[in-house]
């Protein structure tokens, strides 16, 4: 019996052992199925590694050099940063390099394409250095999402992306170009997308209505595309769209069927609403009409923006009666006019409270202080509000107030009391003030400072440095009178600084060293002397550096254009630097605008300033450079404006070589300089985007650089991107102008005046619709004025004078409405002046020194050669016998002529052939107006 027990008890430890077993078998065997990726991957991840240096510079604030921990000796290479793979078979099947510090050269054999496998490719916020983008990537057929945005492609977009058949999200942004294949062929294969970005792409077409096919899109990205006409409302029909974004489109027309016109009275069915934001773009109102009445059944709302309503204040603001529990207000542009609204006074929870640009006026109320819960306080731009700034100074809890534009008092008592709020964020921007407020004492913890546009005077006081100098990471101080630091420094004191704004005060002394943090330095306009110290160029962070109008003289540095690989915006100009233009310039130059002008510099361009791909503007006017015409920077694909004004340029301008053609060029200044032989009318024929022109755009005034990156931690919170306002000087309609926004995408000019181009004004030019204005004159062209130009629709300034011109002045130009400033004076020009349209706001100056033009305003009146002349009737009298003899006379003497002609010819051949340079010299060249020919006039001082 007792062996029977033993027996059973091991028969069941037997069953349980088994069951065990059997209960890890499958686990051990999924085990032992996990692959690790094929060694022809790894070495693949590996080889394309080794195609990039890493460089942290190029990435966005966040970067994450992923790649740097892989290795041949790191296993797995699923295991990986960055690396995904099919948990069955080993292969790979994601990559995320987004922001990894990727820098260099795209290789179109790169070994990424022998991972047949991916489903999911990102290479976002990297720099490859304007390469274009492999056709190879259609190799990768599995595809499902593919991201390539914001890192420096430059070139067409392939074709071969439209293979990718199964992608579910293609982003492209910012990438060049998408014309061919254009935007309806890239996308026409993709039918399984949902989320489209083409943010940035240079499209330049209609939006292909094939969009609206793509049935599963659940997001559209669009924006500054430069896509126009009609937009296709079908799309808005597409089952699943969620969101589109179509602005910086500004000729794209169309409109939203369900979201234009009033509000609906149905919004106040939305009874549980907590978050309403109606808000509209400052040129674009979405809604018209009042608040519906029904608004006041939203009771429960917490968040509420509304700007650019036509809303009567008085419905609004009972409306804002009810909203007890409200703890963010945001009215912009709604017009309340008065006084600040006294019901907001009941809103005890709010914490953020917005009245930007309300016309608001009165003095601020007191009862401001009741909002004990405010974070948040914005009144800027109601000019005639006015009032005490100590009413602020009972919110203990505020962090960020702006106020610029508000008329304020001070109080002289010294504001430390602990009760005092701890601001973060302050801009006192226009507040007449005339000194440093002393409540400033206690603001120990202040980031932004924005003080500008006021009338303070004198020293920086060294109480306001102590208090600042270790938690400042933007200072606003332009447009004031400040001459400078009360204690003199060599190194800007605020050890954090990111943001510094000095420009248009009355600075002097030497240039001071900004800090390392130091990312935008402007201090132009000022009166700086001395060199740019050498220490300078250890500031890596810096993305602009502007310097321009003061008195700073010296050699530039040569390690600025070191710098380049950090610099976007380098601005020297007006000031008294000598010696060469700074080189050379890396292959990693990153440099987007360069602007010498107004010095003294000599020698050539550095050829390496072809390594600088990005470079959109090239300003080194008024200068002493002596070179020939740089088609070297004939390839810089984003090189839209190009000034080399008042120097020492010389020699024919060829035809271009090897694609170097300027193709993006909307502004050619080469005023001034000693170019020879014909125009050019190879480079005429390429320069695309001078033939294209936007209708629903003015003429520029200036331009608008939108950094790719965020300057500052803290305006990463406030506005997103930070815009640097950019200037260049340009002659237009005989004055020198300075343009200051939009001129890089809107204005297009050719000045070649004041040269020694010979030959005639090619027909090609008329192709140029979108010129605006074209200057030739002071030079030696020839022949008649082409009928062509005519068709340039958008021209507003033409000037041809002082040439050899001859012909007569083309009937079609009176086509041209646009037309304010046309000269054609000092020509060879002959017969009437047109008549009609702007042809007569013109005045006699336009005309003169053309001895056979007639016509108004000319005092020299034209025969009328349509008009019929008196009936003649026949008969015989003496003065027909007369008129014989005269006849005889004149064929006497015609014999005469042309004996004493012959005798004329070999005379004049001989002393023209001996005396060639005294006879041109005294009888070849015309001395009229401003005319330069053969020897350069003297050119003004800079």
């Amino acid at each position: 019996m007792r062996f029977w027990s033993n027996e059973c008890l091991l028969l069941c430890l037997l069953v349980l052992i088994s069951s065990h077993f059997n209960a890890l078998l499958p686990n051990s065997l999924a085990l032992q199925s996990s692959y690790s990726c094929p060694y022809y991957e790894k070495s693949a991840l590996l080889h394309f590694k080794q195609s990039f240096t890493i460089d942290c510079d190029v990435a966005s604030e966040y970067p994450d050099p992923k790649i740097k921990s892989w290795g041949a000796d790191r296993g797995d290479c699923c295991l990986w940063d960055g690396v995904s793979c099919d948990e069955e078979t080993g292969h790979v099947t994601g990559l995320d390099l987004s922001s990894s510090c990727l820098y260099g050269t795209f290789p179109s054999n790169s070994t990424l394409f022998k991972l047949t496998h991916l489903q999911h490719l990102t290479l976002g916020d990297n720099h490859f250095n304007q390469s274009t983008i492999p056709s190879e990537l259609g190799l990768l057929s599995k595809l499902v999402s593919l991201n390539l945005s914001d890192s420096a492609f430059s070139g067409q977009i392939p074709l071969a992306i439209s293979n990718l058949r199964m992608l579910s999200v293609l982003d492209l942004s910012s990438e060049p170009r998408l014309k061919d294949p254009s935007l309806e062929k890239l996308v026409q294969n993709l039918t399984h997308l949902k989320e489209l970005y083409l943010d940035q792409v240079d499209i330049f077409s209609s939006v292909p209505i094939i969009l609206a096919n793509l049935t599963f899109l659940k997001v559209v990205s669009l924006q500054l595309c430069d896509l126009y006409g009609q937009f296709p409302t079908s799309i808005f029909h597409l089952p699943h769209l969620e969101e589109l974004y179509l602005d910086g489109n500004e000729r794209l027309e169309g409109f939203l069927p369900e979201f234009q016109g009033p509000i609906p009275f149905s919004l106040g069915n939305l009874t549980k609403l907590t978050y309403l934001d109606l808000s509209g773009q400052e040129d674009n109102n979405v809604f018209s009409g009042d608040l519906p009445s029904s608004v006041a059944n939203l009771t429960q709302v917490q968040h509420l923006g509304l700007s650019l309503l036509n809303s009567r204040p008085e419905r609004l603001i009972a409306w804002l009666s009810s909203l007890s529990k409200l703890t963010a207000l945001s009215l912009h542009f709604v017009n309340l006019g008065g006084e600040v609204p006294s019901v907001i006074a009941n809103l005890s929870s709010l914490k953020e409270l917005t009245l930007f640009q309300n016309q608001l006026s009165g003095e601020i109320p007191r009862w401001l202080m009741n909002l004990t819960q405010l974070v948040e306080l914005n009144l800027e731009g109601n000019p005639t509000l006015h009032g005490n700034f100590d009413v602020f100074l009972e919110l203990k809890y505020l962090q960020n107030l702006f106020l610029s534009g508000v008329k304020l008092k001070f109080s002289s008592l010294n504001a430390t009391s602990e009760s005092v709020p701890k601001l973060s964020l302050l801009e006192l921007n226009s507040c007449n003030l005339m000194d440093f407020p002393q409540f400033l004492r206690s603001q120990h913890e202040l980031n932004l400072l924005d003080l500008g546009n006021n009338n303070i005077h004198g020293f920086i006081p060294q109480w306001f440095v102590n208090v600042t100098q270790e938690s400042l990471y933007t200072l606003h101080l332009s447009d004031n009178s400040l001459t400078g630091f009360e204690k003199p420094v060599m190194f800007l004191p605020w050890h954090q600084l990111e943001i510094l704004y000095l420009q248009r005060n009355k600075l002097r002394g030497l240039l001071p060293i900004p800090p390392s943090s130091m990312v935008l330095y402007q201090v132009s306009d000022n009166q700086l002397f001395g060199s740019i110290p050498h220490q300078i160029c250890q500031v890596t962070s810096m993305k602009y550096f502007d310097i321009s109008n003061n008195r700073l003289s010296g050699q530039i540095p040569n390690c600025i254009s070191d710098l380049s690989s950090s610099l976007l915006v380098l601005d020297l100009k007006g000031n008294k630097f000598q010696g060469t233009v700074p080189h050379p310039y890396p292959k990693s130059c990153r440099l987007k605008m360069i602007n010498l002008s107004s010095n003294q510099l000599e020698g050539s361009l550095p050829r390496s300033l072809a390594n600088c791909r990005d470079l959109e503007v090239l300003d080194i006017g008024r200068n002493h450079v002596n070179d020939t015409f740089p088609s070297w920077l004939g390839g810089l694909p984003q090189l839209h404006v190009l000034v080399l004004r008042y120097n020492h340029f010389h020699g024919k301008i060829g035809k271009p070589e090897g694609g170097l053609d300027f193709h993006s060029l909307r502004i050619i200044d080469l005023s001034n300089n000693y170019h020879t032989g014909d125009l050019p009318i190879a480079y005429l024929q390429n320069w695309n985007a001078m033939k294209l022109f936007d209708e629903s755009q003015s003429i520029a005034s200036g331009t608008t650089f939108q950094s790719a990156i965020v300057i500052s931690k803290l305006h990463m919170a406030m506005i997103g991107t930070e815009e640097y306002n950019y200037s260049i000087t340009i002659t237009n309609k005989g004055n020198d102008l300075k343009y200051m926004t939009k001129v890089l995408t809107v204005f297009r000019a050719i000045d070649f005046s004041s040269n020694n181009f010979t030959g005639m004004i090619p027909n090609c030019i008329g192709e140029m619709r979108g010129l605006e204005a074209l200057n030739l004159s002071n030079n030696n062209l020839q022949g008649e004025i082409p009928s062509s130009l005519a068709n340039m629709s958008r021209l507003e300034s033409l000037d041809l004078s002082n040439n050899r011109l001859s012909g007569q002045i083309p009937q079609e130009l009176t086509q041209s409405t646009s037309l304010a400033v046309f000269n054609v004076s000092y020509n060879l020009l002959q017969g009437p002046i047109p008549q009609g349209r702007q042809f007569g706001t013109f005045d006699n100056s336009s005309f003169i020194g053309n001895s056979g033009l007639c016509g108004t305003p000319l005092s020299s009146k034209c025969g009328n050669p349509f008009e019929p002349g008196p009936p003649s009737v026949p008969k015989e009298s003496a003065d027909d016998t007369e008129e014989d003899s005269m006849l005889i006379d004149w064929i006497i003497k015609c014999f005469g002529y042309i004996g004493g002609f012959g005798v004329g010819c070999a005379l004049g051949k001989y002393i023209t052939d001996r005396y060639h340079e005294w006879f041109m010299d005294t009888f070849g060249r015309r001395r009229m107006g401003p005319r330069r020919r053969g020897k350069k006039a003297a050119r003004p001082t800079n």
